[in-house]
C-alpha cells in the first residue's frame, strides 16, 4: 500500500560519542512517520566533550560523508544536543494561584539549579500536583542547556546547508518516540503479567546504553518525569575484556569484537573458557551500571515522588548485548524489551531497509514528532 505523504523530506542528526546517526524521513497526514533510509558515520574522536562541539568541521566533514553515501538529501533538519551538561530536575513548587505560576517556577529555578539562566535556554513542564510535607506542591519538571552548546548544533546545520526545524535533547526525542503505543512481539505476554505484578503500571524507563554514557529516562503515562546520565557505557566493557584478558590498549578493536560475540553468559562451557572471561568482565561493567541504574529509581520514587517502575525499554548500541535483557529482568525483577523486539505504532519503515539497527536511531526518530 502506497504512503500518503505531505510534507517535504527532512533529515534528522543524532551526534553520539561514538556514532552520528541521520535519518531522513517524512510527515503522513495523521503525523504518523515514514522512515525513507538513514545513514551511521564515525563520530570524529575528540571532537564532542560533554555535548560541546569541539571540532565543527571535522564533524560537518564526516556527517556530510553520511548524507552524499546514503543519498539523504534534504533541506531541512532536526538535531538532538547530546551530554552530559544537559541538566533536568524536579523541583517542588508551593502552589500559587494560576496567575503566579510562571513567576513563582522561575524564582524556585534560580534557587535550585546550579546555572546562570541568562547563559543557558530553561524550560519547564507541570507535571501535577502533590502532597509534599503536609503542602500542596507543584511537581515541576525543568531542563537547561547552555545556549553556546545550542548554537554550535545550530552553527554545524549551516554549515551543511541545512535549514534548522529544531534542536531538542534526548530526553524530550526519547518521550516524543515513546508517547506512541506499543506492540509486543512476544508471544509470553501473559506469562510476563504473572512474574511481573506491576506489568500494567504507567510508569517506564527508557535506558539507553550508549558507548561513553548510560541514560536513565523514567516516563509516566508516556510524560517525561526523570533523566540521569550514568558516566558509564559499553566502552567501558572493552576496557574491562583488554585488563581481563591482559590485552594491548591499542586492541580495543579486539575487546569490541569479544563483546559483541560473548556478551554475557550463565554456565562456563568448559570448552571455551574465552567467552567465560570475556562474560566476567561485561557482567562486572553491566552490574555497575545496574547499581547506578537502582539508584536512579530510588531516587525518582523516595525524592521525586514518582510511581514503582513497571518495565524497561533497552535502547542505543548496548541493547544489542547478548544477555542484557535478562539480566534486567532478574536484576530489577521488571519486563525488559530491547526496542528491537517492539513495533511503535506509527513509524513505518520503506520496505528494503534494514531495521536491525533501530536501537540505535531511537533519538533520531523521536525528534521528528
Amino acid at each position: 500500500m502506497a504512503l500518503q505523504l505531505f510534507a517535504s523530506d527532512f533529515l534528522t542528526i543524532d551526534v553520539g560519542f561514538r556514532y552520528i546517526k541521520i535519518v531522513k524521513l517524512k510527515k503522513k497526514k495523521n503525523n504518523d512517520l515514514a522512515v525513507i533510509n538513514y545513514g551511521i558515520g564515525d563520530t570524529p574522536k575528540g571532537c564532542i566533550k560533554n555535548g560541546a562541539i569541539k571540532d565543527k568541521a571535522k564533524v560537518v566533514t564526516e556527517i556530510r560523508r553520511v548524507i552524499e553515501e546514503n543519498n539523504l538529501n534534504a533541506k531541512e533538519a532536526k538535531i538532538v544536543v547530546s551530554g552530559t551538561n544537559i541538566i533536568t530536575r524536579i523541583i517542588m513548587v508551593d502552589k500559587v494561584e494560576e496567575k503566579e505560576i510562571d513567576k513563582k517556577v522561575w524564582s524556585e529555578i534560580n534557587n535550585y539549579l546550579p546555572i546562570n539562566v541568562d547563559e543557558h535556554r530553561v524550560d519547564y513542564k507541570i507535571l501535577d500536583m502533590v502532597n509534599h510535607g503536609g503542602q500542596e506542591k507543584m511537581r515541576v519538571f525543568v531542563t537547561a542547556v547552555s545556549k553556546n552548546i545550542i548554537y554550535s548544533y545550530i552553527e554545524i546545520l549551516k554549515e551543511l546547508k541545512l535549514k534548522p526545524i529544531s534542536v531538542d535533547i534526548p530526553a524530550n526525542s526519547i518521550s516524543k518516540f515513546f508517547q506512541k503505543d506499543i506492540d509486543f512481539r512476544e508471544t509470553d505476554v501473559l506469562s510476563k503479567r504473572q512474574r511481573f505484578p506491576n506489568f500494567t503500571s504507567n510508569t517506564v524507563a527508557v535506558i539507553d546504553l550508549g558507548s561513553e554514557t548510560t541514560i536513565v529516562n523514567i516516563l509516566k503515562n508516556k510524560i517525561p518525569e526523570f533523566n540521569r546520565v550514568i558516566l558509564q557505557g559499553s566502552s567501558n566493557i572493552d576496557l574491562a575484556i583488554i585488563e581481563k584478558l591482559t590485552l594491548d590498549k591499542n586492541q580495543a578493536d579486539k575487546a569490541e569484537r569479544y563483546k559483541k560475540m560473548y556478551g554475557m553468559v550463565d554456565y562456563r562451557d568448559p570448552n571455551n573458557d574465552l567467552e567465560w572471561q570475556c562474560s566476567i568482565a561485561t557482567r562486572k561493567v553491566i552490574d555497575e551500571i545496574a547499581r547506578n541504574v537502582k539508584m536512579c529509581f530510588s531516587f525518582y520514587v523516595d525524592r521525586c515522588g514518582g510511581e514503582q517502575i513497571s518495565k524497561v525499554f533497552l535502547v542505543g548500541g548496548g541493547s544489542k548485548l547478548k544477555g542484557i535483557k535478562e539480566y534486567f529482568e532478574e536484576t530489577f525483577n521488571i519486563p525488559a524489551y530491547p526496542i528491537n523486539n517492539v513495533d511503535i505504532r506509527g513509524v513505518e519503515f520503506a520496505r528494503e531497509l534494514n531495521i536491525e539497527k533501530i536501537n540505535y536511531l531511537i533519538n533520531a526518530i523521536g525528534i521528528a514528532f
